[in-house]
């Protein structure tokens, strides 16, 4: 079991960082972390990574920790990313695992790289939202994001997104309680755990290693078409949605099962947007199973 950083060099020059853990000659799954994000993000429990035989690769996205930032990347270069670092540690074909917004990042990988991705895993994962009703059921605070991201230039966007970070950072215990407040039930009890609120804290704080660039453009993608067609998408999906989910409503989920061809849909009662922890063992079975 290894959760040190690695880095690779990139054809374009820039740094790549990741993190590998579990089984290192297991079953490969790349994980896309959340915004905001990083290569720490993970399940406190590295070991069911491992007792499942996976192995477990986990990279900052440009801009994110370690990892250079790209200016005005697209949801659609992030593919070559994924391609190289595969190259890079002799891995043919691999599972995908995106949480919150690395589930785009998941479904625009298995659509580019569908000769390579086995299954895809796409958890709690924004939708696009250039359509009616994008954010039926989704919390102020996530709706006012996107259509912010959407509405004002780079550099005031970095200006707010900047000054917010530095708040959190310095009193992270402050900023998951006044968080509480838009949180489900399942999401509160996740965060009694000292284990999760200890990891939590962590790849908040890698996240921003490098300041906001890499979150306030990664929020403008998502904000953004996602510049190509889900009915494109080859490989089996697998969509992990929580009812009580606020932060990205189930009916972004029913949207992607509508217009991704293959998917297997678990749509769940209850839970919340952090309730990927609860089903981790759950979401890698399916993952290498497929």
């Amino acid at each position: 079991m290894s959760s040190e950083t690695k880095t690779i060099t990139l054809r374009d020059g820039r740094t790549l960082a990741y993190t590998e853990h579990g089984d290192l000659s297991g079953q490969p799954v790349i994980f896309m972390h959340g915004n905001p994000g990083s290569r720490l993000m993970r399940h406190p429990d590295e070991s069911i990574a491992e007792s499942l035989g996976v192995r477990m690769i986990t990279p900052d996205r440009p801009g994110y920790g370690m990892s250079d930032f790209l200016p005005k990347r697209t949801l659609l270069d992030f593919p070559g990313d994924i391609e190289q670092l595969a190259d890079s540690l002799g891995i043919g074909e691999f599972a995908v695992f995106g949480v919150s917004a690395g589930g785009p990042c998941a479904a625009v990988t298995a659509y580019k790289l569908s000769e390579r991705v086995k299954a895809a895993a796409i958890v709690s994962g924004a939708s696009p939202v250039d359509r009616d009703g994008a954010f039926e059921g989704m919390n102020d605070a996530f709706r006012a994001a996107f259509q912010i991201s959407a509405k004002y230039p780079g550099w005031l966007l970095r200006y707010f997104t900047g000054r917010q970070m530095a708040a959190t950072l310095a009193n992270p215990e402050k900023a998951l309680e006044v968080g509480n407040t838009r949180r489900s039930a399942a999401d509160l009890a996740l965060l009694e755990n000292p284990a999760i609120r200890e990891q939590v804290i962590g790849y908040w704080q890698e996240s921003a290693r490098q300041g906001v660039k890499g979150i306030v453009r990664e929020a403008q993608i998502l904000a953004s078409p996602w510049g190509f067609r889900l009915e494109d998408i080859q490989p089996q999906a697998h969509l992990w949605y929580w009812q009580d989910d606020t932060a990205v409503p189930m009916q972004m989920g029913e949207y992607l099962a509508a217009h991704i061809p293959n998917t297997v849909t678990h749509f769940l009662p209850g839970g919340g947007h952090l309730s990927f922890l609860t089903h981790w063992r759950e979401i890698l079975e399916a993952l290498v199973a497929g």
